[in-house]
This record gives structure tokens, sequence and C-alpha cells, in this order.
């Protein structure tokens, strides 16, 4: 049987468009010669992740990423739609993470299957994970630092603003005095270095006389202490108040006694008794010479018991 010439051109012209589209199709990735199955993943950034970017798992390529479109529901979120060989199942919990596969070829899609033993169906939402980027890492960090750096240039240039000509001669001034100040001192510590040794050396020899005499200077602590506890225990304030008292009460006797109360009172003001203790003193000198000199008129002896007469 003889084709028509318009039937070969009819088959040629769909053998072309098959190859073309599935040329196309390879070049994006996707084999339409082998069976898939598709899983969706919902994502709040997308990090540069394209269609046609593959997906791994554990460093194997198993599917790539058909499309990706803005959730219907959510604005702020993004839906991508991945597909992996028909044979590989994916547990419950798998995550699917976006994650630079390398610098020149993007971002890439890795699964990170679970332990779980209940498995995904065909066309079920996984997990979605962005893994940020060393370079966007970087920046997270280092932007504070940026802050601080421009907060602290504008803090110097604030500071540098005050110094006029005249701030920063008056500057070099203080910086020079400060210098000779240094220099001054500097040779003072020269010129005296052997008095600072010689004070040194004492303070070393005195250092070695406590040491020495450690054990003395404890019996004589121990001796303070035994002393601070007996007057310690001493009823001090017991001893000084009948002190007061009875000073208090001397203090009132002798107000009496100056005042004349009292026989002693009396002794000290009053002089009569004086006189009459002379006056008596007086008679009895005066008795005692006359009965030296007349005893026969005080004392008379009767050998015959008569009395004499006067």
């Amino acid at each position: 049987m003889k084709l028509k010439k318009e039937t070969k051109i009819g088959l040629t012209a769909v053998i072309i468009i098959t190859f073309f589209i599935w040329g196309y199709n390879f070049l994006k990735g996707k084999n339409i010669l082998s069976t898939n199955d598709s899983y969706f993943a919902v994502y709040e950034n997308i990090d540069g992740l394209e269609e046609a970017s593959p997906v791994y798992i554990s460093g194997y390529k198993v599917g790539v990423v058909e499309t990706i479109k803005l959730h219907k529901a959510k604005k702020d979120k993004i839906v991508v739609k991945f597909s992996v060989e028909e044979d590989i199942k994916l547990p419950r919990n798998t995550q699917a993470i976006i994650y630079p596969a390398t610098l020149i070829a993007g971002k890439a899609i890795k699964l990170n299957l679970s332990d779980n033993t209940d498995f995904y169906a065909k066309g079920d939402t996984v997990v979605g994970i962005l893994e940020q980027d060393l370079v966007s890492s970087l920046s997270d960090e280092l932007l504070p630092v940026k802050n601080k750096i421009e907060n602290l240039v504008v803090s110097i240039d604030s500071v540098l603003a005050i110094f006029d000509h005249k701030r920063r001669e008056d500057l070099k001034s203080s910086l020079d005095n400060l210098n000779k100040i240094t220099t001054d001192v500097s040779t003072l510590v020269d010129s005296d270095n052997s008095k600072l040794a010689d004070i040194l050396n004492n303070v070393e020899s005195i250092t070695n006389n406590l040491k020495n005499n450690n054990e003395q200077l404890t019996n004589i602590l121990g001796n303070f202490s035994e002393i601070s506890d007996s007057v310690n225990k001493a009823d001090i304030k017991t001893t000084i108040t009948n002190a007061n008292k009875t000073l208090a009460e001397f203090s009132e006797i002798s107000q009496k006694i100056n005042s004349g109360e009292g026989t002693v009172g009396m002794l000290i003001h009053n002089d009569s008794l004086y006189m009459n203790l002379n006056k008596l003193a007086a008679d009895l000198d005066s008795l005692v010479i006359d009965l030296n000199e007349n005893p026969k008129r005080y004392v008379h002896f009767s050998l015959f018991g008569k009395k004499d007469k006067k």
C-alpha cells in the first residue's frame, strides 16, 4: 500500500510537533514519557525558586517543579506544584525545603522524608519550608552591625564638629602638658630610685619581722582578747551606777555640812564649842597645877581615922 503525499506530510508534521513538545518539556525538566506523581507545597516566600527547578532526595534528583502560582484564598502565600517519580512515596510530615542548590544553579527543593508509616496521596500538600541561604543569613547578621557603624560615624562627625581650630590647638597644648608631666614624673622616679628601693627594703624588713614574731603577736592578741572578755563580763554598768549614787550622797552631805546642818556642820561653822573647849582645857590646866601645889587640899590621909581640919 502506497501512502499519499499528503499523508506523508501530515505524519512528518505530527512527528516534528511531538518531538518539539517532548524537547521543550525535557528542557524544562519534564519527561512526558514517564509517569510522575504531583504534590503541592505552600510558602510565604519562594526566594527565587522557578519552574523546572529540580527536586532532590538526599542529593538525588527525583522530580521537578511544575508550576508556581499565588494562593487563591491567601494572596500572601505561594503554591508550588512539584512532581516526583511514581515509585517514590512521600511519608506524612515530609518537608519540602527550598534551598540554594549552587550559587549558579539557583534554588531547588530537597525533600526531607519523615519516619511516618502513613503516606501522602498524590495531589496532597506537604510541609513547605524556606531555608535561608548564606547571603541572606549574612545580610540579616550584618544589618545590625551596619546600623551601628552608621550611628557611630554620625556620632564621630558630631564630636569632630565641635573641635574648631582653637579647640584643636587647646587639645594639642593639653596633650603636650600631659607629656611634660609624664616626663617630669619619670625623671623624679629615676632620681629617687634609690630612696624608693630603701623604702621597699624597709617595708620588706617590717614584713619579715611581723612574720618572724607571728607567734608572739598571736599571744598578745590572745591576751587582749582575754582582757576584753573579762571587761565584758564585769558588771561595769552596776559599778558606775553605785559610784554615781555614792558621789551624789557625798555631795549632799557636803552641801549640808557647808550649810551648817548637823553636828559636823555646827562644829565647822560655830566656834563656841572651840572656845568652850579651850576654856575647859585652861581650867583643867589650872586644876592640875593647883593639885600639884596643894595636894592636901584635895587628898586627905589619916592614919587614925581622923580628918584634918582646915
